[in-house]
């Protein structure tokens, strides 16, 4: 038997025995229906009103709060309003039926408590009822207060409690007691367990699903509910699923074009931008511990002749092979680049300068060794000159530095190429 069966037997036993407790009941269903419809409605209009006070609140529109005000107030006295106001983040009013009360502070706990609370808030206080709701849903950038008058509903109240007095209280007790229990079990319990299942899915949690209930419309219903929280979870899950790849997409792409943008494309090692960037940098970190720094300039001996003779993708393929082994003397906290042409540039940090004119020269001896023995037949033997440059010896900022083993490299060039040659306190 499904649900509507079960609610007709019993309240059909329950009509027969006292249909005047029947009548109560659905008297005070009325009556807190009334209270909650006032209360829902209220909430709304001024909802309504947070939207329109939020727009002047961020126009600074103290005027238009004024005259929103006062069109509430001369429309709805007839909703029992008796009092309004428009406060903002700290409590200030910014408008409020009594003009005297502009700029004041409120400090009553309903008021402070509502502009800490992200959602509308209600409190009975007698025959008062106040409520509160934020200018922007979720945000309280501003707040809407009001007070209503029970009076007229308090009346109705008691006319209609009076009516039934005489022919309900004999019966309440016994009808009371039966469907409460009754009540409980085929309606209140499913419903909570249904209610609370829903919310949670409403909070986000696509994975709860309502337990069986009793009767066959609440087992359908469940079922449905159930599907339809799958299909979300499903659907979630999926659209998640190809953001994170979106996400990894993108982030490939831009470590991609991060690469590009500091790499020489040719020889793959880094450009001219990136090494005056890293160099900078490491001079001011240098001089903070006051640690030593190296730089090498470094420059390919005749070049030149090597472009002429085979063409420029000979001369290419040398620069790319240069810069191989030119990087494989170096430690994972140096840096190389390619700094123009034929030219590299070393960045040695925490070096001496002995330590650095031995880089150069392992460099150099290397190249020698491995660049003359590849099985390529060269136009002439293939060298490097190097200059090398300390800091602080050499100079105190990065273009002297930089400079000093600039000119250190054109003396090893001079002297006849393929050596090494150090700078000395800036000069040659």
């Amino acid at each position: 038997m499904g649900i509507r069966g079960q609610l007709t037997l019993l309240v059909a036993g329950i009509v027969a025995l006292a249909l005047a407790a029947a009548t109560f009941l659905e008297a005070r269903r009325e009556q807190s229906e009334a209270l909650e419809d006032f209360r829902l409605r209220n909430v709304r209009v001024l909802q309504t009103v947070g939207l329109t006070a939020a727009v002047q609140i961020a126009q600074n529109d103290m005027g238009g709060l004024d005259t929103l005000v006062a069109h509430l107030v001369e429309s709805m006295g007839e909703r029992d309003l008796v009092e309004l106001s428009i406060l903002d983040d700290q409590g200030r009013v910014l408008a409020h039926s009594d003009a005297e009360r502009f700029n004041t502070v409120v400090s009553d706990v309903f008021s402070r408590d509502a502009i800490l609370t992200d959602g509308p808030r209600w409190a009975r206080n007698g025959s008062e009822y106040r409520v509160a709701v934020p200018a922007v849903s979720g945000i309280r950038w501003g707040t809407v207060t009001a007070v209503f008058s029970l009076h007229r509903l308090e009346d109705s109240y008691v006319r209609a409690r009076n009516r039934l007095a005489l022919t309900s209280l004999a019966i309440f007790a016994v009808l009371g007691t039966l469907l409460f229990f009754g009540l409980d079990r085929l309606i209140v319990r499913p419903v909570s367990a249904l209610q609370t299942a829903v919310r949670r899915m409403g909070e986000g949690h696509l994975s709860t699903r309502v337990p069986p209930l009793r009767g066959a419309e609440l087992r359908e219903l469940t079922a449905t509910i159930n599907r339809m929280a799958s299909a979300l979870q499903e659907q979630r899950e999926n659209l998640e699923r190809a953001v994170a790849e979106r996400t990894r997409e993108l982030q490939d792409a831009n470590s991609r074009l991060e690469r590009l943008a500091v790499t020489d494309g040719l020889t793959g090692v880094f450009n001219h931008r990136r090494f005056q960037e890293s160099l900078h940098a490491e001079l001011l970190r240098s001089e903070r511990h006051q640690r030593p720094m190296g730089v090498l300039m470094i420059d390919v001996d005749f070049f030149k002749k090597v472009n002429d003779a085979m063409g420029h993708p000979a001369g290419d393929e040398l620069l790319r092979r240069l810069a191989q082994v030119l990087s494989a003397d170096l430690r994972q906290t140096d840096m190389i680049a390619r700094y123009g042409g034929e030219e590299f540039a070393v960045l040695l940090p925490e070096t001496t300068k002995h330590e650095a004119m031995q880089v150069a020269e392992r460099m150099r001896r290397d190249v020698e060794e491995v660049i003359n023995s590849g099985g390529t037949t060269w136009p002439q033997k293939i060298t490097i000159s190097a200059g090398v440059a300390t800091f602080p010896e050499d100079g105190r900022t990065a273009e002297d530095v930089l400079n000093a083993a600039d000119q250190a490299m054109y003396v090893a060039k001079r002297q006849g190429r393929n050596r090494v040659v150090g700078a000395r306190g800036g000069k040659v």
